[in-house]
């Protein structure tokens, strides 16, 4: 059973929310949680909430999150991130969740934690909605990878978070062989940087488990020709900010027509329609953003989470924790390397 870690001292409400979170899955889950932060605050705010005391433990981390500290510093403290990551070494079946900063997560699992035999570098992998779903459960969501783990990759590294990913996707989405597609500026490669062209090669000459669909334009990656996408980390945090601006602009203007006496009507009318579309691009409904490449589970979540984030991270870390996906993801890229070999 997953030993969730929980750190409280991110997200809404100063960690409040996070808190909330975990108290409400100590009731709803079998699983034992650990809420890492100052523990004379926590134990009082716990006081004061429903919770299963059985099933829920608390860490002690005296150490404020900076987001502004410089790492080398941040890392050296006894914080709640590189507390929960110190948990999770200790502890073969532990999920760790946090809503820090995401560079600071990466650093100290990186420091803390081992790697998944040969992979070079971590990659942070994010979900997005696509128009076509995904695999029989029909999943509105993509997997892109990376999104600010490896700001600079080799084609070794793009090679091996095709392998990560694809692993990933199999097991949380049922995807038999899943869709992989490296991000580019066209289907042809002969525009494309090195490492994105010599990636592509061999990719083509040695899928694994997966079936490698070529190259996609920024431009498509929202209509689900592929389950899985693959770049690096510095265009990857590119291009999913620009995702959630886009959602985020739609919803402003939907809010400002909804103002117009002219255009009130319509909105109405399409109200439901409106609804599914928040619905389907809500980040919350699924929680956070796996590490992939290290020998834990670590998810990232939103800077600004809440409850339902956290729940769904939660629940997240314990489906990771029951279909062994990161032996699975281990398993995909040794057989991508025996292939290549």
């Amino acid at each position: 059973m997953a030993h969730i870690v929980i750190d409280t001292c991110g997200g809404r409400e100063a960690g409040a929310e996070a808190l909330e979170a975990a108290a409400i899955a100590s009731l709803q889950l079998d699983h034992q949680l650990t809420l890492v932060g100052d523990e004379a605050e926590l134990t009082g705010k716990l006081s004061r909430i429903a919770h299963d005391a059985e099933r829920l433990r608390v860490a002690h981390a005296g150490d404020p999150v900076d987001p502004d500290q410089d790492l080398r510093i941040a890392l050296a403290k006894r914080n709640s991130i590189t507390v929960g990551l110190e948990l999770l070494a200790r502890d073969p079946a532990a999920v760790f969740i946090s809503a820090g900063p995401p560079a600071l997560i990466v650093a100290a699992a990186l420091r803390t934690l081992g790697r998944i035999p040969s992979v070079g570098r971590a990659a942070l992998a994010a979900v997005y909605p696509t128009l076509r779903p995904h695999g029989p459960a029909s999943d509105p969501f993509a997997l892109l990878l990376d999104v600010g783990a490896t700001v600079q990759c080799t084609s070794e590294d793009l090679v091996t978070f095709a392998a990560m990913g694809a692993a990933y996707a199999s097991k949380i989405s049922s995807i038999e062989r899943p869709r992989v597609a490296l991000l580019s500026n066209g289907t042809a490669t002969g525009g494309a940087p090195p490492r994105v062209r010599d990636a592509h090669r061999r990719l083509l000459q040695s899928p694994a488990g997966f079936e490698y669909v070529g190259c996609l334009r920024a431009d498509h990656v929202t209509s689900g020709d592929a389950d899985v996408i693959v770049t690096d980390g510095f265009t990857g945090d590119v291009l999913l900010r620009t995702l959630e601006g886009i959602a985020a602009t739609g919803e402003l203007l939907i809010k400002r027509a909804a103002e117009r006496f002219q255009w009130r009507l319509g909105v109405q009318m399409l109200g439901d329609g409106i609804a599914a579309i928040r619905e389907f691009t809500d980040w919350e409904n699924y929680g956070g953003a796996p590490l992939l490449g290290i020998d834990r589970a670590v998810i990232v979540t939103q800077a600004n989470s809440g409850r339902r984030a956290f729940l769904n991270a939660i629940r997240l870390g314990a489906k990771i924790d029951r279909l062994q996906v990161l032996a699975a993801v281990a398993s995909g890229v040794t057989a991508l390397r025996s292939k290549e070999a």
